[in-house]
């Protein structure tokens, strides 16, 4: 797909408008790396796109970095147009393993930024990137889960809170849940350093698309923007869904707990939140009697069973020494067992508790045959 140097670094920079805790991926290498651009033909790229408005240079330091470095931010002018070049590029038709699709629609399922499944398009609009797409294994054995978040969604109750720990799969349960259900939907990754204004200018904004714009009102006149958000969901038939709910400031909680009243008050509309199990009981934005009442519904994730886990490794010969001690380590958990199967202990280092030794016991275990 034919996207110019300065749309890349705008669409790249979207996804770190608000971060308070500046990455890698707002300096130069990082911008290079994941627009795909030469590291020379960088700092022209945001030159341009600073005179025209689109973006500022500050200094700051980085925590992979000792010194100050140059990091790149979009102004709200930046914001507008790279929102404007995201909702475009979501809206396109492609082909993915032989079935049409939106460009959205797959990035949302397949875990990849629309940037980089924009890159991976072909001439005809077919996708040419890897074959095997994130988080489909993780489905073995989520059937019910899969029935409740359905029934769920025909029922009365206006949120379902969907708990489970690292690698367990929210995310990838989430995807296929979207992907058989016809709902319009928006998703939000939370991000650390959100705040509840960040959450409402993004509801506005999705809202205005569909003109509703009670909430864009009263954040322009000083209104409740929250009593708006009712107004604004009327019967309109959406789900909201929200990844990566854990330890959240005040604020948040607060915004959550506005969400689900302004869902209750409009049955049409309903909330999915995807949080971590360890998730404090103060940052829990509901409480017992909200459950007893049949307003918020749970599911929590456990890990894979132990003939699950053999199919998700992938070695159908494996000892079954071998699984059990695999099992009893990893406690069925999908992410692990993926990252096992593929051989990747690097990650399953970085991602888990393991020590370099039950890495390497892991690894080893995934070959023994019987």
């Amino acid at each position: 797909m034919m996207l110019t140097a300065g749309e890349r670094v705008l669409l790249h920079l979207l996804g770190f408008w608000n971060v308070k805790d500046p990455p890698e991926a707002i300096t130069q290498q990082g911008i290079a790396e994941a627009a795909r651009l030469r590291r020379s033909h960088v700092p022209r790229t945001v030159k341009a796109l600073a005179r025209e408005g689109f973006v500022e240079e500050r200094e700051g330091r980085v925590r992979s970095r000792g010194r100050r470095v140059r990091l790149y931010y979009l102004t709200e002018a930046g914001l507008r147009r790279g929102r404007e070049l995201a909702k475009a590029l979501e809206a396109q038709a492609m082909v993915a393993d032989g079935a049409p699709t939106t460009l959205g629609d797959f990035a949302k399922a397949s875990g990849h930024t629309i940037l980089n499944v924009a890159f991976d398009l072909d001439e005809s609009g077919r996708y040419r990137g890897p074959a095997r797409e994130l988080g489909l294994p993780v489905f073995l054995g989520r059937r019910e889960e899969l029935a409740a978040l359905a029934a769920w969604i025909r029922g009365p109750a206006a949120a379902m809170v969907v708990y489970g720990g690292v690698g367990m799969g929210k995310t990838a349960l989430a995807r296929r849940f979207l992907q058989r259900s016809l709902r319009p939907y928006a998703w939000r990754d939370l991000r650390p350093g959100d705040t509840a204004a960040a959450l409402l200018a993004d509801l506005s904004e999705f809202l205005a698309d569909r003109e509703r714009t009670k909430v864009a009102e009263a954040l322009r006149v000083g209104g409740d923007p929250w009593d708006a958000l009712g107004v604004d969901l009327g019967d309109l038939s959406v789900l909201l869904v929200y990844d990566g709910y854990g330890s959240v400031p005040d604020d948040v909680v607060d915004a959550f707990g506005r969400l689900v009243q302004a869902a209750r008050g409009a049955p049409p509309a309903k909330l999915l939140v995807l949080a971590e199990e360890a998730t404090p009981s103060y940052c829990r934005f509901y409480d017992r009697r909200a459950v007893e009442a049949g307003a918020v519904e749970e599911i929590h994730l456990r890990g894979l069973t132990l003939e699950e886990s053999k199919d998700l490794l992938g070695n159908p010969a494996i000892a079954e020494e071998a699984l059990r001690r695999i099992y009893l380590l990893t406690k069925g958990c999908p992410l692990y067992l993926e990252l096992i199967r593929t051989g990747d202990g690097k990650t399953l280092k970085e991602r888990s508790r393991f020590t370099n030794a039950e890495v390497n016991l892991l690894l080893f275990s995934r070959d023994v045959v019987s």
